[in-house]
């Protein structure tokens, strides 16, 4: 069961969010693996942006159980949405799925913008 993290993204700057997934204690080994990650404005909802392995939005530690999300600030400057619901995905080398944080996506707005 995917456990439930509320993500607060401040428009306009460059995220690097890390985490590490871990079973009984012990880093999950990523090698192999890929990621993917979308941010929509509800659940089936018009995409606001995804993040993978493929696209460079998610960098996986291999051994280390590390999973660092990257959204860079000229991405966000453009987003509308002041709210929004998420789900990341972990693809395995053996081909297993896993679904491992959900939750709601609060976008504070950006003031200052550059220029």
């Amino acid at each position: 069961m995917a456990g439930n993290y509320r993500l607060k993204i401040d428009q306009g700057t460059t995220i690097e969010r890390p985490l590490r997934w871990t079973r009984d204690g012990l880093p999950v080994d990523l090698t192999g693996a890929t990621a993917r990650m979308e941010i929509r404005d509800k659940a089936g909802g018009t995409l606001i942006h995804r993040l993978d392995t493929e696209n460079g939005g998610i960098t996986l530690g291999g051994v280390t159980g590390t999973i660092l999300l990257i959204i860079a600030a000229e991405v966000s400057s453009a987003w509308t949405a002041r709210a929004a619901v998420y789900d990341l995905e972990v693809v395995e080398a053996t081909g297993k799925v896993s679904r491992l944080i959900e939750g709601a996506v609060t976008i504070s707005a950006e003031v200052t913008t550059g220029g």
